[in-house]
């Protein structure tokens, strides 16, 4: 069952809950009224013939004619004068009530019975009550003619209104039908304040899924990577170490041989753990770090630096970042001249300045590429494309560039922490 129907069937239920005990309370109501009116009528009418003085059948026959049924007048010594010869009996208590000097008024089987006391007796009327009791009947047929129209033309306005009610909802509903499986923009905000929390908690759902899946992504193009480098990277240290070991099967414990099987060897060890950090660190979320002393950090390491700066990074990443740092200068670029702290835009640029001749124009914007490397270069070409992948996982980024003065500096901006050192 929609939910649109739900709602209608509530609608009508709420109008029959409220129309029936309408109905009934007004007829019971003008029942009663009409009766309480007919007999203040006919006692005014009793009271006014009294109040004359003489007592005639004549004149209550009149006020009988006007009202129906039959009157009748109670003589001194008991005698009851109707008019109408038809078979009556008075009601009774109601001859006690005339000599005690109260008037009576009374319904005996569906018929009104009023009197007023007199001298000596009383006079009265009792007058059938088939209009009123037909009163109810009338009034339910007015009810379902003219009541059971109304109440149509009620529900249709109160489903006019629910249906334009449930317009943010089937607005909804359509911006997600309109979708495929990868818009997972966030919808916009319904007109309906109730609806908002589902909306906002189903764009907060669709933004993690959107996170899990550029992270799968990024892990699928991580996993490629590696497949790639280990199959094409691995084939020229394998082809070498293949000939190392020919000639060392024909000439066992040539000196040449074995140490270039042993540098192959090395070489692809660090080649597959590169490759394998790598791989780790482009499929992993954010970092959560603690607040650093970078300045404090490096001199433990018995570093010199230039400035000072908090971060908010990971240790065991950052000691990453620095060995790489270091070893792309030492190895490839002449050493290490100094290790720069620089504040800018919120954050700390970790700098490593070298002695080297600086990149080539043609790899310096492709310097954090994995496997790009200079031609002369004996690496794997992964130091560089490590430190920015450390860089992202703990929010920052990084940067090479070659410097004026000659040679080169590569660094890390790391954000800064939020708790400065005393």
């Amino acid at each position: 069952m929609t939910l649109r129907l739900r709602l209608l069937l509530w609608l009508l239920l709420a109008l029959a809950l409220l129309l029936v005990p309408l109905g009934v309370l007004t007829v019971r109501q003008a029942q009663r009224t009409v009766q309480e009116t007919l007999e203040r009528a006919a006692l005014s009418r009793l009271g006014f013939l009294l109040s004359q003085g003489q007592l005639r059948i004549q004149d209550l026959a009149q006020i009988v004619q006007e009202f129906g049924g039959v009157g009748f007048i109670l003589g001194p010594e008991g005698r009851t004068a109707f008019t109408d010869l038809g078979d009556y009996r008075l009601p009774e208590g109601l001859e006690e009530t005339l000599k005690r000097g109260q008037s009576f008024r009374e319904v005996r089987d569906n018929w009104l019975w009023v009197a007023l006391p007199g001298d000596g007796g009383g006079l009265g009327l009792g007058t059938p009550l088939e209009e009123v009791a037909a009163l109810p009947q009338r009034l339910l047929q007015l009810y379902l003619g003219l009541g059971g129209l109304l109440t149509l033309l009620a529900f249709a306005v109160g489903a006019w209104g629910l249906t334009r009610s449930l317009g943010p909802l089937n607005m909804v509903s359509r911006e997600l039908a309109r979708r495929n499986a990868e818009n997972l923009e966030p919808l916009p905000p319904p007109g309906l304040p109730e609806v908002r929390p589902a909306v906002e908690a189903m764009n907060a759902l669709m933004g993690e899924l959107k996170v899990a899946l550029h992270r799968l992504k990024v892990q699928e193009q991580a996993a490629r990577r590696f497949a790639y480098g280990a199959s094409h990277e691995l084939r020229n240290p394998l082809t070498a170490l293949k000939g190392y070991l020919e000639v060392l099967q024909r000439r066992p414990g040539e000196p040449r041989a074995t140490e270039g099987a042993l540098r192959e060897a090395v070489c692809m060890e660090s080649l597959l753990q590169g490759l394998l950090t790598l791989a780790r660190l482009e499929g992993q979320g954010r970092v959560r770090g603690q607040p650093l002393d970078l300045k404090a950090f490096l001199e433990q390491r018995g570093l010199e630096v230039e400035g000072s700066g908090w971060v908010e990074a990971d240790p065991d990443l950052v000691a990453v970042v620095v060995e790489n740092l270091l070893q792309n200068a030492q190895k490839h670029a002449g050493g290490v001249e100094k290790i720069v702290l620089e504040p800018d835009a919120g954050g700390i640029w970790l700098w490593v300045c070298d002695r080297g001749p600086g990149f080539p124009p043609e790899l310096l914007p492709r310097a954090f590429e994995a496997f790009v490397k200079n031609d002369q270069s004996d690496g794997v070409g992964l130091g560089l494309t490590l430190v920015a992948a450390v860089a992202q996982v703990m929010g920052g980024q990084a940067r090479a560039e070659n410097r004026p003065e000659g040679g080169a500096r590569v660094g890390v901006w790391l954000p800064a922490a939020r708790v400065m050192s005393a």
